[in-house]
């Protein structure tokens, strides 16, 4: 169940939130690594089962309770346990920040933070509850009580960040909101194995040259890049996580031959998949 293009924007101390999306998600299959553009944060809390974070290659244990954040720039994945599937819940969100906002402003400890992970107990996901029973009866004034819900939100997963492990980010000035981000990282994320440049910039609703700068303006990549990252990412994932043959997993990935697959991971790893397969 997943809410997407809500445009939910409202201002807390002079800076902008804009709400894209909200869902519940069972992760199935794992996440390849991705990141988020310089202005986007998406907020994790684990409602049940157990599994596996790796954010900037530090591996964390995750289960229910844990809270994280992945901001601006943090490459992150997510595996399930096989055994106990992990089922989050899940907020994207972009920020605009006037550059008359001070230092002491007291949301910037959450704009200033590209990753945070913690033990959050249940108040996250009582509130989570309330803003999917206002998604799906949308009665009157749903408008109003889900800003107010996603403020609460908001305020009690920062109170959190004295706690956990926290990485800091450059703060975001101001940028429009844009479901354009969400729709790149979700193209690459879902649809890595197939995805061109024509077809992505249809999505966005861009020119390709325009879609190109984009890309290198927020993700400091061109296009070829991001869609191997990603490629390259769901290639360790199924190596280590799958019984898959070599074959298998280059057709999974789209490469037009194990030969093309082998050759592109080793020189982006540089290391044949096999040898990476085998190594403990």
């Amino acid at each position: 169940m997943k809410y997407r293009d809500l445009r939910i924007s409202f201002e807390m101390s002079g800076i902008e939130f804009t709400i894209l999306s909200i869902g519940e998600e069972t992760i199935l299959t794992p996440f390849p690594g991705h990141s988020h553009s310089k202005n986007s944060y998406e907020l994790h809390y684990i409602k049940s089962g157990r599994g596996t974070l790796i954010a900037d290659k530090v591996t964390y244990k995750v289960e229910p309770g844990t809270f994280f954040v992945t901001g601006p720039g943090v490459f992150h994945e997510q595996i399930s346990d096989p055994d106990d599937v992990m089922v989050e819940y899940g907020m994207y969100l972009q920020v605009s920040v006037p550059e008359t906002v001070k230092r002491g402003n007291p949301m910037m400890p959450f704009i200033d933070t590209a990753f945070h992970i913690c033990d959050a107990g249940n108040a996250p996901a009582q509130i989570m509850e309330a803003i999917f029973a206002e998604l799906n009866s949308k009665k009157y004034g749903y408008e109003l009580m889900l800003t107010s819900l996603i403020q609460q939100f908001l305020l009690t997963i920062t109170r959190l960040y004295k706690k956990g492990t926290v990485k800091h980010a450059p703060t975001v000035l101001t940028n429009p909101a844009d479901l354009t981000y969400l729709t790149i990282e979700e193209a690459f994320l879902y649809d890595y194995k197939d995805l061109t440049l024509s077809e992505l910039s249809r999505r966005v609703n861009l020119g390709t040259r325009q879609t190109e700068r984009l890309l290198n303006k927020h993700y400091n990549m061109t296009f070829q890049q991001k869609k191997t990252e990603a490629r390259m990412s769901a290639a360790l994932l199924l190596l280590k996580g799958t019984q898959k043959s070599i074959g298998e997993i280059s057709e999974e990935l789209g490469f037009s031959s194990p030969e093309h697959f082998t050759n592109a991971f080793k020189k982006y790893y540089l290391k044949t998949p096999g040898a990476y397969r085998k190594a403990p």
